[in-house]
């Protein structure tokens, strides 16, 4: 079932090879003739009995299976030489298809649309035959548009002509994979859409429920709207029974035709498959190239070369033209995908934004309970301080108890001061006595002061007499020395 695998039989010069694995040639006849219907209306350029007969006439089958089995030794197992036995009898196809063969009503446009029905005939005879091989590639549906384009008008075709294509009817194992993925898709995206809404509604119903219960004023208002309510019952089923009766009498007259059920299905397919988004950049610039206006098919030019007697083989007129040669690649990033890449980025930038703010909440929480829980243990060792000084006291107190002790001293200063007192003025009185001999003790003293040199003050006999007064005070002994 894989292309790269398939082993060539060998080549029949009297009829084309059948395709490959068992693969019927009228089934892939019905895919190109359904897939060149429109989606939308059903219709294709043509009837669907003509193009049927067209495709399964002798030269146009010919035509296609060597045309593919030409692109399977091209792509996969070159040999020229085969290569070059079916290219023989293509040609001869061609040209028995334009002379003698096929005469219609639809002649014309048949043959101008032949390198499109060849082209979409070969892409669904590989699809088919190789399911597990990938041929919706870029490059594949090219080369076939291309080959099929120049052998039969010598030109190019559009470039990415195969976007139009029914891939559902050329491809459709590869469909109806994507149909599933994306059905599924749908399907998550209404439940979550119901889940949404049958949440909004509950909320709405929580919030009507709590505006209803303040504003009824008390259980008689609730029961006359309850009454009012059972009353409108009544009318109410009548009104519906009315409206049922008759839209049932008009879907019975309206009947929806096979064309609008068609056109309806087209739409919904059409609704379920991405919308096409195009590359995000700039598109190939044009080049100038010579196109012959009269144009010449490879085919028939091998054919009038090899069996026919003409000297010239047509003209040819060329003019310059500027067309598009070059392709944008498929690596290049469409709108939609850019689009998408930004919001995922806004989305992981956000991610970690919120994350870089946790972790900076984290910390600056881990510091403040770290700094809380130094001030506790500073204020539990202050409290710790200031109670053992209390308790310090506290023992001090109960061994001496401050009342009896300044008691006790302040007595004790009083009987000192008052014996001072008492012998004091026992002992100025003696003196006071005895003046001659204070007056000879202040006569010596001034005449040693005058032989200093130096005049007799008043104050000075004051001073000396207050020391006299003091050394009296102090002892008995030094009264007597003096007088």
């Amino acid at each position: 079932m894989l292309v790269e695998l398939y082993q060539y039989p060998q080549f029949n010069s009297a009829v084309p090879n059948r395709l490959p694995n068992g693969v019927n040639f009228c089934d892939m006849v019905g895919n190109v003739v359904r897939a060149e219907r429109n989606r939308l209306s059903g219709k294709s350029f043509c009837s669907d009995k003509e193009l049927e007969k067209f495709l399964s006439s002798p030269s146009p089958r010919a035509m296609w299976l060597d045309s593919f089995w030409w692109i399977f030794h091209e792509r996969y197992q070159p040999n020229k030489e085969v290569q070059n036995k079916l290219f023989d009898r293509i040609s001869q196809n061609y040209a028995s298809l334009l002379l003698h063969e096929f005469k219609s009503h639809y002649e014309e446009a048949l043959l101008k649309r032949l390198p499109s029905l060849l082209s979409k005939a070969v892409y669904t005879s590989f699809c088919c035959c190789f399911p597990q091989s990938w041929f919706n590639t870029h490059e594949f549906k090219s080369d076939i548009c291309n080959t099929m384009s120049l052998w039969i008008s010598g030109i190019y075709p559009c470039l990415q002509s195969y976007n139009s294509w029914d891939y559902s009817e050329l491809d459709p194992e590869r469909f109806r994979r994507e149909k599933i993925i994306l059905q599924r898709r749908l399907l998550k995206k209404r439940e979550f859409s119901l889940f949404t809404s049958k949440r909004c509604i509950s909320q709405m119903s929580i919030q009507n429920k709590k505006i209803h219960c303040l504003k009824s004023p008390g259980i008689s208002s609730t029961t006359e709207k309850d009454s009012l309510a059972k009353k409108s019952l009544p009318d109410s089923s009548q009104t519906q029974n009315v409206t049922k009766e008759y839209h049932g009498q008009t879907l019975v007259f309206r009947k929806a035709a096979k064309q609008v059920k068609r056109i309806s299905q087209a739409r919904e397919y059409e609704n379920m498959l991405p919308k096409q988004s195009y590359p995000a950049c700039k598109s190939p610039e044009l080049t100038s190239n010579f196109f012959n206006i009269y144009g010449k098919s490879p085919l028939i030019v091998h054919f009038l070369q090899n069996y026919a007697s003409l000297q010239q083989h047509g003209k040819d007129v060329l003019i310059v033209r500027r067309e598009k040669t070059k392709s944008i690649p498929e690596s290049v990033l469409t709108y939609a995908e850019v689009i998408d890449l930004t919001l995922s980025n806004m989305k992981k930038r956000k991610e970690n934004f919120h994350q870089l703010n946790r972790l900076h909440w984290n910390e600056w929480k881990y510091f403040d309970e770290y700094l809380k829980g130094l001030q506790e243990n500073f204020l539990r060792d202050v409290k710790n301080v200031d109670q053992r000084a209390l308790e310090k006291k506290k023992a001090n107190h109960m061994f001496i108890q401050p009342s009896s002790f300044l008691e006790e001293s302040f007595d004790k200063k009083r009987r000192g001061s008052h014996e001072r007192e008492t012998a004091f003025l026992s002992r100025t009185g003696k003196l006071l006595q005895e003046p001659r001999s204070f007056d000879i003790s202040t006569s010596k003293m001034i005449q040693t002061l005058k032989k200093k040199g130096r005049p007799v003050l008043g104050l000075e006999l004051k001073e000396l007499f207050a020391q006299i007064l003091i050394i009296a005070s102090t002892s008995t002994d030094a009264l007597s020395n003096v007088s």
